[in-house]
């Protein structure tokens, strides 16, 4: 039985419904994909999407991913900019960018996904003002996540996506290092494109009626360190009432506003911990936690480790 892209992920955050107490309830869990810590890669191929998925699935995680789409249809979240996957589409997601993919009812998409950690790229100065990882460092301010392909030039990387499927599946002598050696000839092969990346799209919107999220998504992008944004605010924001904000935010993303928010501040709290002096309870507060111990309880929940032990065994 096949399994969904976003089940087969090296590790990701699923929210999951879950019956309590005659309610329904959100609970994040993290999930794991087994690999080699000397070999951060995981390659996914000819992954079927599942219209009929019961369990809503959505991630981020800290890997670098290629996905390319070899037939069907469906929708991409990336971030707060929506997408109309199609055939022939490459879309290039930098890390820790919250994403989730929905596949068409009628032609649910076929793609095949690479994920990888930026430690496996070569970084050595050659005198060549080229970075392999260039394509994905100007996407997250321009929106631009998503790359057109030539029925031609689709074909090009299928024949490469086959040799990367030999070799992952290869106990042969250096397939590790062959595997490597065809992700950086497809990154290179993505940076000499000519072909523009396109901005995300409007056209898979439930209803006109509801394009107003987008609005609603660019605000959120703007204030979640707040810790005082809520339902009721963004409703007002919007002119609509809190139940209505409430299922067109879940109809049109597939995450409820509390989920969405949560990694929003997580992805945050991340990038400060990782790139700043700031305190922890500094961090808690300029992410939007309304206390040092709820933030405290949440990143341990999610990420295994308390803000302090992320930060320390990051900067060893």
């Amino acid at each position: 039985m096949k399994r969904s892209i976003l089940e087969q992920s090296p590790f990701f955050f699923a929210i999951l419904k879950k019956k309590e107490i005659g309610q329904i309830m959100m609970k994040a869990v993290k999930e794991r994909h087994e690999y080699d810590p000397l070999f951060p890669l995981v390659y996914l191929p000819k992954l079927t999407g599942n219209p009929g998925e019961k369990v809503p699935f959505y991630h981020f995680h800290n890997w670098y991913e290629l996905v390319f789409v070899h037939d069907g249809k469906g929708s991409f979240l990336v971030d707060k900019h929506f997408f109309d996957m199609e055939k022939n589409d490459l879309y290039l997601i930098p890390g820790d960018v919250i994403h989730k993919a929905s596949a068409d009812k009628t032609a649910p998409y076929t793609c095949s996904v690479i994920l990888f950690h930026p430690m496996l790229i070569q970084i050595a100065e050659v005198g060549d003002s080229f970075s392999y990882l260039g394509p994905f460092h100007d996407l997250i301010r321009s929106g631009r996540f998503k790359l057109r392909l030539s029925a031609e030039r689709m074909k090009e990387f299928e024949k490469l996506l086959g040799m990367m499927d030999d070799e992952y599946c290869s106990a042969e002598k250096g397939n590790r290092s062959a595997v490597i050696l065809l992700l950086h000839w497809m990154l290179l092969q993505i940076s000499r494109m000519n072909t523009h990346f396109e901005h995300a799209k409007k056209g898979h919107m439930p209803d006109k009626r509801d394009w107003w999220m987008k609005d609603v998504l660019n605000y959120i992008d703007s204030h979640y360190t707040d810790s005082h944004l809520s339902l009721t605010v963004l409703a007002d924001q919007a002119l609509v009432s809190p139940a209505h904000f409430s299922r067109t935010f879940k109809k049109t993303t597939g995450f409820t506003l509390p989920a969405f928010l949560e990694m929003k501040r997580l992805v945050k709290a991340k990038e400060l911990l990782l790139t700043s002096d700031h305190s922890v309870s500094f961090i808690s507060d300029s992410c939007g936690y309304k206390s040092l111990s709820h933030f405290h309880k949440r990143f341990k929940q999610q990420l295994g480790k308390s803000p302090g032990e992320f930060r320390r065994g990051n900067n060893m």
